[in-house]
């Protein structure tokens, strides 16, 4: 019994630490003040996925910055090539330290600990993992023209900025 709670808690803390977002997307109360656009995660029709911010949206492709380790990459990616997305415009709210906490106070209960502690751990869990997708929306959410809202350049990209090849140039 004492194996699986640990695997249990070992996987969970894996888990947790395996989600992890982007720095440059703001706390939830800064979004309306956020200067660069949300990270947006591609799924194309053929090909690998495309994960980075999204610079524009226009009438025929989705503009995206992907910042590899060596370089940034502009990404045109083809509207009609485009399967299902997920956009991202906010960091989510941390409430992974409260199924250990509750589970663990729940020792508070004596022998109704054996019943209030599944559920403690039930619901913390349930309350953690749809948190961290409130700030999210899908294809099947938003539209194309709403999606601009959410680039760093809603109006489409501005006349000083040139994207040529794989670079960005701001005159």
């Amino acid at each position: 019994m004492k194996t699986k709670v640990y695997s249990a808690l070992i996987l969970l803390i894996i888990f947790a630490g395996g989600c992890t977002i982007p720095n440059y997307l703001p706390q939830s109360r800064e979004v309306d003040v956020n200067q660069q656009g949300s990270y947006i995660k591609i799924t194309p029709i053929q090909g690998a996925n495309v994960k980075g911010e999204l610079l524009a949206v226009d009438t025929t492709n989705m503009i995206v910055l992907v910042d590899t380790n060596e370089q940034k990459i502009v990404k045109f990616v083809p509207l009609i090539e485009v399967k299902d997305f997920t956009l991202r415009y906010a960091r989510s709210k941390k409430y992974w330290w409260t199924i250990l906490a509750y589970t663990a106070l729940c020792a508070s209960h004596g022998w109704y600990a054996i019943i209030t502690a599944p559920l403690n751990l039930i619901v913390t869990s349930a309350v953690s993992l749809t948190s961290a997708n409130d700030f999210t929306y899908s294809m099947d959410d938003i539209s194309y023209v709403q999606l601009k809202m959410f680039a760093r350049f809603p109006g489409g990209i501005p006349s000083n900025i040139i994207l040529s090849g794989d670079k960005m140039n701001i005159r």
